[in-house]
């Protein structure tokens, strides 16, 4: 009866052994399922968030490729406002040129002109000095003479 009453007391034992460890599983259990809803759920967020970070970089990366295309349309209108000034000035230049290229010749020919009369009147001064010196040397012979 001992015997009978050990084992009963054994198996009453067991049985809430066994009721423990199945306690004890289903807690298990039920953190390994809380863990993966968890570890779920943080990986969906992560997820929404590189995915954010991907819209934003490709926002970012448009707005940078539009600064860029305006940078280049600018530059592009600057360059060729740049050639339009080097292209007038140096047509402003031509005609500075062609100006004082004009200036020179004039300023030539009145001096030749000047220098022709000049000379003129010098040849005139020249023959009246020599017609003044033959009609004193005429006189001087006549008085002399």
């Amino acid at each position: 009866a001992d015997v009978a009453a050990s084992e009963a007391a054994l198996r009453a034992d067991i049985a809430e052994v066994k009721i423990d460890i199945a306690e004890s599983e289903a807690r298990v259990q039920a953190k390994i399922d809380q863990l993966q809803a968890d570890t779920k759920a943080d990986i969906a967020e992560v997820r929404t968030e590189v995915a954010n970070v991907r819209a934003e970089m490709k926002t970012d990366i448009a707005g940078v490729r539009t600064e860029v295309a305006n940078v280049q349309a600018e530059m592009k209108t600057d360059i060729a406002g740049v050639r339009t000034d080097v292209a007038n000035v140096q047509a402003e230049m031509k005609t500075d040129i062609a100006g004082v290229r004009t200036e020179i010749a004039d300023v030539r020919a009145e001096l030749k002109t000047d220098i022709s009369g000049l000379e003129a009147r010098l040849y005139r001064q020249l023959w009246l000095m020599a017609a003044g010196i033959v009609g004193l040397t005429v006189a001087l012979v006549k008085l002399l003479g």
